[in-house]
């Protein structure tokens, strides 16, 4: 049943020609139980009918409600940044969460949100992120399977290598949204990356719903699809021999650096770890560094890239 109270969730929404799924998205975001809720929209320059789409929303929704912005044109990334910096959410109370274009959200999504992060007890400046497992379907909405949950624990050491929560089902309060704004947006890899890093450097709390919050559409337009699709995996492999994985090294410490201030003691001390396995000369030692037990990723798998990575000095 909708729930009339509970905190007010932003949804930021970044668009870009996304007229093929974006009414279905829209539709499961006006069909949450948890109603109070108030959708950015930031659109890149959509060619297709995506903004007409997105008025015709906001008319039936109420203008208040919906707000419509003219994002950056410097990809999603910047677009999603251009959002955490533009939602007028000062209410401590207020809880964020990231939307993409072609999703359904379930029902309930908002609603565990907001309960589970009300459970995770957070100090009043501390950050704190919901995530959730999604499932997987088609095109056409038939299923395809559940998205992987993370294998071992999550921790900055982790996500100073790979991001393992999806950003269509993360919902996280102002501390974080705060902590957020000081990353520049060419220095973040991912917008989801970034939140991922920041909860876990910052001290941050995390809840992992193993029960999936949205319908999560895999196509031909997904820029990076589940971590679970094996042609993702090739893909990924792919970038570690261009070379993506050093760049996204480079991003990552001046993500980091820009974090600083509010990086806790100990972050502090696994982004040097981090720092020195990157510089080192003989690729023996930048393993030993990796498996000094401050720096992990999920499956065996990801390991096995990353040993490749470090002899290759491609991290």
């Amino acid at each position: 049943m909708p729930t009339e109270t509970g905190p007010l969730i932003h949804i930021l929404m970044a668009t870009f020609n996304g007229a093929a799924y974006l009414r279905e998205q829209l539709e499961s975001i006006a069909a949450q139980h948890h109603v109070n809720w108030r959708l950015w929209i930031s659109d890149d320059g959509s060619t297709d009918d995506t903004l007409p789409i997105c008025e015709a929303f906001a008319k039936q929704h109420h203008t208040h409600r919906v707000r419509l912005l003219k994002g950056p044109a410097r990809g999603p990334t910047a677009n999603f940044f251009h959002l955490l910096k533009s939602v007028q959410g000062e209410d401590p109370s207020a809880l964020f969460a990231f939307a993409d274009q072609d999703d359904v959200w379930l029902p309930e999504k908002l609603d565990r949100a907001a309960t589970a992060l009300n459970n995770l007890g957070s100090a009043p400046q501390q950050p704190a992120l919901y995530g959730a497992l999604t499932r997987l379907v088609d095109d056409r909405l038939q299923p395809t399977g559940v998205s992987e949950r993370p294998l071992q624990p999550m921790g900055f050491g982790n996500a100073l290598l790979q991001n393992v929560i999806s950003g269509n089902t993360m919902v996280f309060n102002f501390p974080l949204l705060d902590r957020l704004r000081h990353i520049q947006p060419e220095h973040a890899v991912w917008h989801d990356w970034s939140a991922y890093q920041t909860v876990t450097g910052c001290g941050g709390r995390i809840h992992f719903d193993t029960t999936p919050c949205l319908l999560y559409r895999q196509h031909d337009g997904n820029l990076v699809g589940s971590q679970g699709r094996s042609w993702d995996k090739v893909l990924r492999l792919g970038m570690l021999f261009r070379g993506q994985y050093r760049t996204w090294g480079d991003k990552t410490e001046a993500a980091m650096a820009d974090l600083a201030p509010f990086l806790d003691p100990q972050a502090r001390d696994t982004l040097q770890v981090f720092q020195q396995m990157r510089r080192h000369a003989n690729p023996i030692e930048r393993l030993r560094l990796a498996r000094s037990g401050h720096l992990w990723r999920q499956t065996a798998a990801g390991r096995a890239s990353l040993w490749v990575g470090l002899l290759l000095n491609q991290i």
